[in-house]
């Protein structure tokens, strides 16, 4: 089937919450050059442009983020005003009075409109917004994840069984199971129609498409086939069906008997409008209930009424229109907020774009534990070398001569968050000039090194990591810190060693633990209070030990 635009804005936004208002919308939010801002029916601005993202306002709030390399997500209300301070990393809109929220490092928490905590919602991995009372969440499984669902006070009251959902509508939510047939749940859980579909929708006026071997149709309530899967798409309108047929878009009534002939390249469903935009050609215009053109196609897109305005797009600008097709607000502005498109062309049954957040927890702890500081990996400054391969089954084959680097694990799982890479700095292989062999050495290491490689959820929390590994060196004499060009870097000493701790800019946390003797004044005056200029880090990101790191570290003082 032709991916048209009104289409795959309603099947994007299939995870997405219903609501039973219709179009209204008296602020738009828009974008100029990089900067979103409002502005009402008449074209007059009312928010000048200055979030970096914007939604549309629900329940008299908008969700925003502020500018910058780290912007954050707080809510406005219809002057401008933060009325819930922008502090979160990811945030949903308003359903119902409630919002999920996620700060740094945390899990998904459900505030109400005055920015109070309700409850977070420890070990799940994405939440959903409430629909009839009841979120979607999932939490990870062996292979996948699972999905259940949560109640407004917190209560998990369905268990995560099933490999997708839906969402509440009609009383019914429709579920995947694990070999990928979808059936009905109601609120308790239970199995209400049958695991047999390849494809469902949510229940509407006590109807639903589902899908069967690439064709779709309409059972009712109670499972059962109103219409027999025969369409490439359909779409409940209400009293009748918008439908798909060989790449063009038509209407049936609930019989099936065709009502408006597919012919339109793209539509979308009248809902609660007499008429709705089209595609004829390379233009849009709007039809009436019966097909007939009562605005004939002169636009280059054309979203659906919100009461008596429409947004059109002429050449490469936004205006409104009235049901005459005259122009109200002339066309103006350059580009309009996605999410204006999300809620128009789903009938207002959709509100936003943002309607889900995932979780931002790791386990620090999990990662940071593999640090031994005293015995790394088992080792101290007195193990040679020669004892030090004996341990890690190595040979003299297995290093470089030419590096004083030495891996002895190249990488190693910690958890689906991370790995690690460890090695030491020495001599620890020479050359015999008798029989001009090598041969591993019994010097003993002035350094270890640890390399954790961020991945997934931690890939972008090097400082939250660094700060982790610092808080352990509490027994520690903070010597310097600050940055090395992009880097921060930090040294740390005892009686017993001397720790300095980097993390670069391209997910990883390096660490090293030298011999207390070990001289860094070279490198301590490499330390500068504020970064320089951006240096490309992607050796950072291609090696598991960072030679260009380690040789800024001085050499040992002679003994």
């Amino acid at each position: 089937m032709k991916a048209t635009f009104y289409l795959l804005l309603i099947i994007f936004m299939s995870s997405c919450s219903y609501f039973d208002n219709e179009n209204t919308l008296d602020l738009i939010p828009y974008k100029l050059k990089d900067k979103y801002g409002y502005f009402d029916l008449e074209g007059k601005i009312v928010i000048n442009p200055q979030f970096s993202y914007a939604s549309i306002f629900n329940e008299d709030l908008a969700l925003v983020k502020t500018t910058g390399e780290n912007g954050k997500w707080g809510f406005i209300d219809k002057t401008g005003k933060f009325i819930i301070n922008a502090e979160y990393k990811e945030a949903t809109i308003f359903s119902n009075g409630i919002a999920w929220v996620v700060k740094e490092n945390s899990s998904p928490t459900a505030i109400n409109k005055e920015g109070k905590t309700l409850f977070s919602l420890n070990g799940a991995e994405k939440v959903e917004l409430y629909y009839e009372g009841l979120a979607a969440f999932s939490v990870p499984d062996s292979s996948n994840v699972k999905w259940g669902f949560v109640d407004e006070k917190g209560k998990r009251s369905i268990n995560p069984q099933f490999s997708e959902v839906r969402r509440f509508s009609d009383g019914k939510c429709a579920v995947k199971n694990k070999d990928g047939k979808w059936g009905y749940i109601d609120k308790e859980g239970k199995i209400v129609i049958n695991y047999q579909f390849d494809g469902a929708d949510d229940f509407t006026n006590g109807k639903s498409v589902v899908k069967l071997d690439e064709k779709v149709g309409i059972i009712d309530s109670d499972g059962k086939y109103i219409i027999n899967p025969q369409y490439d798409y359909a779409d409940i309108d209400k009293e009748r069906i918008l439908i798909s047929q060989d790449n063009k878009i038509g209407w049936s009534d609930l019989d099936g008997k065709i009502i408006i002939n597919p012919q339109f390249d793209e539509a979308s469903i009248f809902n609660n409008n007499e008429i709705t935009p089209v595609k004829s050609g390379d233009t849009y215009g709007y039809i009436d209930k019966n097909g007939k053109f009562v605005i004939n196609p002169q636009f280059d897109h054309a979203f659906p009424f919100m009461n008596e305005l429409a947004l059109v797009k002429s050449g490469d600008k936004f205006g409104l229109i009235d049901r005459q097709g005259k122009y109200v607000v002339n066309p103006q502005f350059d580009e309009i907020a996605f999410d204006v498109a999300i809620y128009l062309f789903n009938n207002g049954k959709i509100k936003s774009m943002y309607n889900s957040v995932e979780t931002d927890y790791i386990d620090v702890n999990a990662i940071t534990n593999i640090i031994n500081f005293n015995n790394p990996e088992g080792l101290s400054f007195s193990s040679t070398f020669q004892e030090i391969a004996n341990k890690f089954n190595k040979v003299d084959t297995d290093f470089n001569q030419y590096s004083e680097v030495n891996v002895l694990i190249e990488k190693k799982e910690i958890n689906k968050n991370a790995e690690y890479a460890f090695g030491v700095i020495g001599k620890i292989k020479d050359l015999n000039l008798n029989t001009y062999s090598y041969y591993i050495t019994n010097n003993k290491p002035d350094a270890f090194v640890y390399n954790l490689i961020l991945k997934n959820k931690a890939n972008s929390k090097t400082e939250t990591i660094t700060k982790a590994i610092e808080n352990k060196l509490k027994n520690y004499t903070l010597v310097k810190k600050g940055f090395i060009e992009e880097n921060y870097t930090a040294i740390y000493k005892n009686n017993n060693n001397q720790v300095i701790v980097t993390g670069t800019n391209a997910s990883n946390v390096i660490v090293y633990i030298l011999n207390k003797n070990f001289d860094l004044s070279n490198y301590k005056s490499k330390i500068q209070d504020k970064k320089t200029e951006e240096v490309d880090t992607t050796t950072y990101e291609n090696n598991y030990m960072d030679e260009t790191v380690v040789d800024t570290v001085a050499a040992p003082v002679e003994e």
